[in-house]
């Protein structure tokens, strides 16, 4: 579900800065909020294949169109490529493979290298935005908490410099945030393509995933007692590491 989505989007970066402190490489405060928030954002763009997504949602007739859009598009592209899959829809396709990561990473920071730190100070307001959509409870999150996020942390990208010359490498950690996403539905029954298009027994969109006693159902109580709670006290423990000398 979209609150496990973006949690795990956000406790991955924040683990891997707390990582990296506990080694001696101490991130900028920029960096920590910035890369967990496009993060966060980029671990529910792979569910844009599914019309009922909170990305979907997210900006009403439109992303409900790209998303209709995008599902066809999948749908199409699996059955040409795979003559057994044909039928099987468009959701957990191309969006949810580690192509898809890798591609949507690139092509996010050639345009913030191109575009500079404006277009990565819109890319982090977006991601946050929407990651702030997957996060908090569908009663409180309403547009303005979402638009008032965004506009926070694209002011912050736009101000603080960025590490490495720039903040041209966003793409890294939303091309993240799509991997964990694909990661995470492999934890459940569906599984997902992660390897397309390698063939697997025959397959070139062969779901792989966790195996099969361990797995669980999106929105059951194993995801939303055990899995978000795991989520938010590891978040929790990263983020005390990041703050304490």
């Amino acid at each position: 579900m979209g609150r496990s989505h973006a949690l795990s989007g956000a406790v991955v970066w924040l683990g891997g800065c707390a990582l990296a402190a506990s080694l001696g490489a101490r991130p900028a405060v920029g960096t920590v909020v910035v890369g967990a928030a496009v993060t966060a954002g980029g671990a529910l763009l792979p569910d844009v294949d599914h019309p009922g997504s909170v990305i979907a949602r997210s900006l009403g007739p439109v992303t409900r169109l790209i998303a209709h859009g995008t599902a066809a598009g999948a749908a199409a592209l699996r059955a040409a490529s795979c003559a057994c899959c044909a039928g099987r829809g468009g959701h957990r396709a191309i969006t949810h493979t580690l192509v898809f990561a890798v591609a949507a990473g690139l092509v996010v920071s050639l345009l913030c290298w191109v575009g500079g730190d404006v277009a990565a100070a819109a890319v982090a307001g977006l991601a946050a935005a929407l990651a702030m959509r997957g996060a908090v409870r569908r009663r409180t999150r309403g547009a303005w908490g979402a638009a008032l996020t965004g506009l926070v942390v694209g002011l912050m990208a736009a101000a603080l410099p960025g590490p490495g010359g720039g903040w041209w490498w966003v793409g890294l950690p939303l091309g993240l945030g799509c991997l964990v996403h694909s990661l995470g539905d492999a934890l459940t029954f569906s599984r997902v393509p992660l390897l397309w298009p390698i063939r697997i027994r025959g397959c070139r969109w062969a779901a792989v995933g966790m195996w099969a006693p361990l797995r669980f159902r999106t929105g059951s109580a194993a995801e939303l007692l055990l899995v978000v709670p795991v989520l938010m006290l590891l978040g929790a423990i990263s983020a005390w590491t990041l703050i304490t000398p």
